[in-house]
């Protein structure tokens, strides 16, 4: 009788000690890792992509010496270090190189989402001699493919860099950016506008020029405006193992702004700020393009009106179409391909189009080699008045011969879903086992 009574004393017990571990454990973070699971592995496949997350969503690492802070991912059951940046931005929102040297709301941790790696539960690092739990789980979602990966944000003194891969890298010399294997890109020194691009290792310069027309009238006045008339005033860059911020300082027409360009492995996002003036001015036609050289000759052209592609070849093709406006374009050649995607901002208005010119007749009034070899982007005629910022997408993806663009618009459209959640605390909890006779 005494033997079955502890025997219920201690089964007992032990089953109000495992629920009320079950209960205060808290919460086991996303949907996926509530399987059961000890390792859910990764699926995300879209190669292209960067994560960039805000201080702000890190909010329990305010403060924090940057140099404690890590990025980790599961390769297997084996967590790995993998690359990552953190771009500190001072109280204007600007890009410093060097600010405070702590993590801040407005400061953006980098990392590439293929990288990222498989959930496991119970987390923790054997570092300095101890156990370091991670304090933030970010969960990656691609919503095409609903697939996912996981990276977490470790935060401690014991821990140090061990990664060693570096996707990009800057040339201050010549104001390039290279990313190897996949690109090249270059800026003209005295006007700020790309006058470099080499796809590859170790290709020729294929690109002219990207291209700015602005005509109209002011009052009764013609005027005329290129890329030519904007003055770059001064540049600063952060070079770091994801990527390369390049902040630009310009003058157009009296007024000074700056852009803000981010280069990855294999994508360039580049923001470009577009203004048609009002009363008393008119602009009667507005456009922007991107304009190869003769070294790009073969190239094929695609875009979403002409998806067969053209060869540019300096000769005028026939049956080309022009409209509606295309938000992409493409490029490819032996050694590389260029995917470049863009919004049309609302309210733009006028008469849309698609630019393209393949003509090596000598123009002088155009400006760079005064050649045209697929010169290609949007025009429009009589454009609305105002503001307006396009964000384009310049991909680089290896090995690719045929027409990919509409698979790189559906990227554009649809970003990865981030979530960054903290990683609970464990709470045991020991209760005493008391046997009575």
């Amino acid at each position: 009788m005494k033997r079955s009574r502890l025997l219920m004393a201690i089964v007992l017990g032990l089953g109000l000690t495992l629920a009320l571990l079950w209960m205060l454990r808290g919460a086991s973070g996303p949907a996926l890792a509530q399987s059961g699971l000890a390792l859910v592995p990764p699926s995300l496949t879209r190669q292209h992509t960067p994560v960039v997350i805000t201080g702000g969503h890190l909010s329990g690492l305010t403060g924090s010496p940057l140099g404690e802070v890590f990025v980790y991912a599961y390769q297997g059951t084996t967590p790995t270090q993998i690359p990552f940046q953190i771009d500190e931005r001072d109280g204007s929102g600007m890009y410093a190189a060097v600010e405070d040297g702590q993590l801040d709301d407005n400061d953006e941790l980098v990392f590439m989402a293929i990288d990222g790696g498989g959930w496991v539960d119970n987390l923790s690092l054997a570092a300095g001699g101890m156990l370091i739990t991670p304090t933030y789980v970010i969960t990656l979602t691609d919503p095409i493919s609903d697939t996912h990966a996981w990276a977490y944000v470790f935060c401690s003194a014991a821990l140090s860099r061990t990664f060693t891969a570096d996707y990009v890298s800057y040339d201050d010399g010549n104001d390039r950016i290279t990313s190897s294997g996949r690109y090249t890109l270059g800026f003209n020194a005295d006007h700020g506008f790309l006058d470099y691009l080499a796809l590859g290792d170790g290709s020729p310069n294929l690109l002219d020029r990207s291209k700015l027309r602005i005509t109209g009238t002011l009052y009764t006045i013609p005027f005329s405006f290129s890329e030519e008339n904007i003055a770059q005033d001064g540049v600063h860059t952060i070079d770091g193992p994801v990527r390369v911020t390049r902040v630009s300082t310009s003058t157009f027409s009296g007024q000074s702004y700056s852009v803000t360009l981010f280069a990855y492995r294999s994508l360039v996002v580049r923001p470009e700020t577009i203004v048609v003036p009002g009363s008393p001015a008119q602009v009667s036609y507005l456009r922007i393009s991107m304009d190869w050289n003769e070294q790009a000759l073969g190239m094929i052209y695609y875009d979403a009106n002409n998806p067969a592609g053209v060869t540019i070849d300096g000769e005028p093709d026939s049956g080309f179409i022009f409209t509606p406006a295309t938000t992409w374009t493409q490029v490819t050649s032996v050694t590389g391909t260029v995917v470049n995607v863009s919004n049309i901002p609302a309210g733009l208005g006028g008469s849309q189009s698609t630019y393209y010119r393949d003509d090596d007749s000598p123009d002088s009034n155009d400006t760079g080699d005064w050649l045209s070899y697929g010169d290609a982007g949007l025009q429009v005629d009589n454009p609305n008045p105002g503001t307006y910022t396009t964000l384009g997408h310049i991909y680089f993806p290896t090995g690719t011969t045929a027409n990919v663009g509409a698979t790189y618009v559906e990227y554009y459209d649809n970003p990865f879903q981030t979530n960054v959640a903290a990683v609970p605390s464990r709470w045991y909890v020991h209760l005493p086992l008391v046997v009575k006779n």
